[in-house]
């Protein structure tokens, strides 16, 4: 009974997590707002939010770095680079695109990369309904992206916003391995403090291009444009940091120590549904139907893989 009660929580605190997840999508869209000429812009941002987040966990758990072994040093490095490079993808993909939605559905398809991955670390070949579940995705991702309007269709935000399923879900692979070898807190500092450096080495390749006078795309302009954030802003940036990186990686932590991987993978499809339902109800974003039923594909896509998948393996 007693075990039970514990699992329903761990669920409960994974539905809590994606439900704030999904909200961050809003949130770090006005943040990151290339629009607003004080905003955050992407690497900016990341640097920011994920330094914060290490700062103020440094102050309750720094003083476990002391005792820091050196498995947990390369195993936060190595998740730190891919979750570090997911989210610069991600909050590229976002200010380019000003579609939280849309960004939220095919952020959520990294789910479905994971059996390819997991192949190149060891684990068992993918099977017939990751496959299934993969195009059934694919086809939610196509109308996702070339919507009836043609204002709204395929832009290079949505290849970015794609590109980041790839780091993301080699992150989820590595993590399956190495969370149960090392201090769980000591391993979330260390992945944070690695995003925020690749975050940084991104920023100063792009300054240091501008040293060199050469050319710099109009979509990167904005990382070098003063910073004037405004009251509101600024509240945001604090919600993201303490709940939307803090918070939800230590429930996130401490979930999956009760509940399964394939009910793990089932939660996360409900970020980007909480995504789409806050921007409709903030008054971002509607979703056009061809973009709706696109969102929904996406997600059956990776229920179908992970059910199925689960199904036959028990």
């Amino acid at each position: 009974m007693a075990a039970m009660t514990l699992h329903r929580w761990a669920l409960l605190g994974l539905i809590v997590a994606n439900a704030i997840w999904g909200s961050t999508f809003v949130v770090a869209q006005d943040v990151t707002n290339p629009a607003h000429p004080g905003s955050l812009a992407p690497m900016r941002y990341i640097m920011v939010r994920f330094g914060l987040a290490v700062g103020l966990m440094l102050l309750v758990w720094g003083g476990r770095l002391r005792r820091l072994p050196s498995r947990t040093l390369l195993h936060g490095l190595w998740l730190g680079v891919f979750l570090g490079l997911g989210y610069v993808l991600q909050a590229q993909g976002l200010a380019w695109s000003g579609s939280p939605s849309k960004a939220a559905f095919i952020t959520g398809s990294s789910v479905l990369l994971v059996p390819l991955f997991g192949v190149w670390f060891g684990k068992q070949r993918p099977t017939a309904a990751n496959l299934l579940g993969l195009m059934v995705a694919f086809i939610g991702f196509t109308l996702l992206c070339f919507p009836d309007d043609a204002s709204r269709g395929w832009r290079w935000s949505d290849a970015v916003s794609f590109g980041c399923t790839v780091p993301f879900a080699v992150h989820i692979v590595l993590m399956e391995r190495y969370a149960g070898q090392s201090d769980v807190d000591s391993l979330n500092l260390v992945q944070l403090g690695v995003s925020v450096l690749v975050a940084v080495a991104g920023w100063l390749a792009v300054a240091g291009w501008v040293q060199l006078a050469l050319p710099l795309p109009d979509v990167l302009t904005p990382e070098l444009r003063p910073l004037s954030l405004t009251a509101n802003q600024v509240w945001e940036l604090l919600y993201l940091v303490m709940f939307g990186t803090i918070l939800c990686y230590r429930l996130q932590t401490w979930a999956q120590r009760h509940v399964s991987a394939t009910q793990t993978a089932l939660t996360l499809t409900l970020e980007p549904v909480f995504a789409a339902l806050i921007a409709f109800l903030a008054g971002v974003e509607r979703l056009g139907p061809r973009e709706l039923v696109g969102g929904l594909l996406t997600i059956a896509g990776v229920v179908i893989s992970e059910v199925l998948a689960g199904t036959k393996k028990t």
